[in-house]
């Protein structure tokens, strides 16, 4: 069984900054990315159902991909934010 994984990366489009990128990949191994353009610091104040839209990562199916995602935004957001890309 695969662990838990949230990353978030800068998408570049032609050297322009077009966005952030988010991938989430849940415990069977399965991966689903999103494309934020303008992504705010943190997710903490979106409902579980937010993340679950098919734009976003529809394989966030528990309470637990939601805790873990809404966790790992914050710590990506700061880190890009600092500029570590």
């Amino acid at each position: 069984m695969a662990r838990l994984k949230f990353e978030m990366w800068v998408y570049l489009d032609k050297d322009q900054l077009n966005g952030i990128m988010s991938r989430f990949t849940d415990g069977r191994g399965i991966f689903t990315d999103s494309w934020w353009s303008s992504a705010p610091q943190s997710i903490d104040h979106v409902g579980p159902e937010y993340l679950r839209q098919r734009h976003r990562h529809p394989n966030v199916r528990n309470a637990k991909h939601d805790a873990f995602i809404k966790s790992r935004f914050k710590e990506e957001m700061a880190r890009l934010s600092e500029g570590r890309q």
